[in-house]
């Protein structure tokens, strides 16, 4: 028969191991006392926790130990160095423990672990959460020489032989499915942030570059507003350039850093030296990343040093390499960061435009209505054409100077903007007025200078070809007003062959045709010929040429297609008062085959101008099945 104390002791024992179980299922498992059990194919090797769990790794491989925790500045290394952990690596090695797959599985004893790579050589992870506790412990073999296959892809992957070290698992090596040993040569230098600078763009408020040439501040507000150049000039930035430059701080990285112990570099005496600072909003503390001069032209690579990471050397690129971000391909300078556009110009508020060539009169075009916009043409004002005002305004607004000549000029002879041969001035509402002069000096060159400014650009000169100077040019490219209602008839001429005159009744919507007085009615095709008088109605010219123009005047003593269109007139009652006659010509602009545009005219106009082949092709349609 048991004792009192034998049956106490037992229930005692009984009753901790109830608890400890307990205990353990409010924690979700019962792997702690009875071991976690084997991961069948198909799962994930762990899934007990999320990535922002994970506060600590550790890290054994090929006799280096490294020690790696985050905080509120990111992921530290605490061993091998004391330096900024690659956050990218972090988060490889994280994704790469919660996204193992079991592809196959195997009791160690009958595995050979030479084979596997499981030795005291193989790589050990361990990852840890806030607490302490161990998330995931693992260590890492060779590759498998299977494939795994991507559920959601179908692609191939690597799989890498791994084992556990949690209970009842590390009696099993595992196939699963990843690759990061590469991550863990060179003793786990690749952990090592090679990115001098670690910030977020959005929070980046300030910029100071130094060189030898002077030095550059940009700043901004706040997020939301746009950057701005605040010394040696208040300038306005390139967006483009701005990004490239932002973009290019993030992603700069170094080719090698090593932990030497160097002197502090002479920033601004050599020849390279630079220093770039930045600030982040909320703080007065700059990043300072001091780069030193470099040993030579030839070199390729130069050592700098980052304020926050002292004792840390990098070796970054000084000259553009591919897949890389060098020192070169950022835009340090004054001129590579301003904004190398003529004006900014806030087009929903500007109600007047002026043109001023120094050789004819000036062009005058307002806006009467949101829509409307009219000009001064040969004594009548008239709707302004608004595919040459798009160009103006375009031109203006996005073309780029292409280099930058004074930002302190006084006297601007040396430039013919005391004489300009052109002015361009845009008028706001409450007649704020931005004007640009367009001189030239002795070789040929164009520059622009805003006026009541020092600055002074250089532009391409094919930025002239935008900007229409002579009224005609203004006329609207709507050629005509035509009205199917009071159309009779069309008269079509393509010599050598003889004239097809259509005829065309609106009330039945029918067309008759004759061709040297033989009905040919039945030859037509309805369809085409609707098709032809739509093209008609919406003619708009591409671009219109003066009445003197020799060569259109020559094309067009010699039609290709001449179109005759006969309307009824009416007066004031509706009633019809007669008839009226309209004729265009076209002709061919030699220099193409086939040619892209062809000189036009309406004979009842002084003025010939240019069509474009396709609308051309549209009123050159065939219109009878037996041609």
């Amino acid at each position: 028969m048991r004792s009192t104390a034998f049956t106490f002791g037992l229930l005692l024992c009984t009753l901790v191991t109830c608890g400890l179980a307990g205990w353990r299922l409010s924690k979700g498992s019962l792997a702690a006392l009875l071991g976690t059990p084997p991961t069948p194919p198909g799962q994930r090797l762990y899934t007990s926790f999320t990535p922002d769990e994970v506060r600590k790794i550790q890290i054994s491989a090929a006799g280096t130990d490294g020690e790696f925790v985050k905080g509120a500045s990111g992921w530290q290394v605490l061993l091998p160095w004391q330096d900024r952990m690659d956050p990218r690596a972090a988060v490889g090695i994280i994704s790469f423990t919660l996204g193992m797959r079991v592809e196959d599985l195997a009791p160690v004893d009958e595995i050979p672990l030479q084979e596997t790579g499981l030795t005291k050589d193989a790589v050990h992870i361990r990852l840890e959460g806030a607490d302490g506790r161990p998330l995931a412990k693992y260590r890492l073999g060779r590759r498998t020489p299977w494939q795994g296959t991507d559920p959601e892809t179908g692609e191939s992957i690597p799989t890498l032989f791994v084992q556990p070290w949690d209970k009842n698992r590390k009696s099993h090596v595992f196939t699963c499915t990843g690759d990061i040993l590469p991550l863990f040569k060179n003793h786990l230098k690749f952990l090592r942030d090679h990115h001098p600078f670690y910030f977020h763009p959005a929070t980046l408020g300030k910029i100071r570059i130094r060189s030898p040439e002077g030095e550059l501040t940009l700043g901004r507000e706040s997020p939301n507003e746009a950057w701005h150049i605040v010394k040696p000039l208040n300038l306005r930035t390139d967006p483009a350039a701005m990004k490239a430059l932002i973009e290019g701080l993030h992603n700069l990285r170094a080719v090698a850093i090593n932990d030497s112990a160097v002197a502090p570099p002479t920033t601004g005496t050599g020849v390279g030296a630079k220093q770039i600072a930045l600030t982040l909003f909320g703080s007065d503390t700059e990043t300072v990343l001091e780069v030193y001069p470099a040993e030579g032209p030839a070199a390729r690579d130069g050592r700098a040093t980052v304020s926050d990471r002292p004792g840390t050397v990098f070796n970054l690129p000084l000259k553009p390499e591919r897949e890389l971000v060098s020192l070169a391909d950022l835009p340090l300078a004054v001129n590579d960061l301003r904004d190398p556009t003529l004006t900014n110009l806030n087009i929903a508020s500007l109600e007047a435009v002026s043109i001023q060539p120094s050789t004819g009169p000036e062009i005058f075009i307002t806006r009467q209505n949101p829509k409307l916009w009219t000009t001064l043409i040969d004594g009548r004002q008239r709707q302004a054409n608004e595919i040459r005002l798009f160009e103006l305004l375009k031109a203006v607004s996005t073309e780029r100077a292409i280099g930058f000549e004074s930002d302190a000029a006084t006297d601007f002879t040396p430039w013919g903007l005391t004489r300009p041969f052109l002015k361009l001035s845009f008028i706001g509402q409450d007649s704020q007025t931005i004007t640009l002069r367009f001189g030239m000096d002795k070789r040929g060159n164009i520059f622009v200078n805003r006026l009541g400014t020092s600055s002074v650009m250089r532009i391409d000169k094919s930025l002239l070809s935008s900007i229409a100077i002579h009224p005609y040019e203004w006329r609207h490219s709507r050629l005509w007003s035509l009205s199917r209602v009071d159309l009779v008839r069309i008269e079509r001429t393509t010599p050598p062959t003889p004239t097809l005159t259509l005829r065309y009744d609106f009330i039945k919507e029918t067309w008759g045709g004759e061709v040297a007085g033989k009905d040919v009615s039945d030859e037509l095709n309805p369809a085409t010929a609707n098709f032809l008088l739509g093209a008609l109605e919406s003619l708009e010219i591409t671009r219109w040429l003066a009445a003197s123009d020799a060569d259109a005047i020559s094309a067009l003593s010699k039609p290709v297609l001449t179109l005759m269109v006969e309307e009824r007139t009416v007066d004031d009652l509706g009633d019809t008062s007669g008839v009226e006659k309209r004729e265009l010509k076209f002709a061919p602009v030699p220099g193409t085959s086939p040619p892209q545009l062809y000189y036009g005219r309406l004979t009842s106009d002084t003025q010939p101008f240019l069509l474009d082949r396709a609308i051309f092709e549209k009123l050159a349609v065939n219109l009878r099945a037996d041609q």
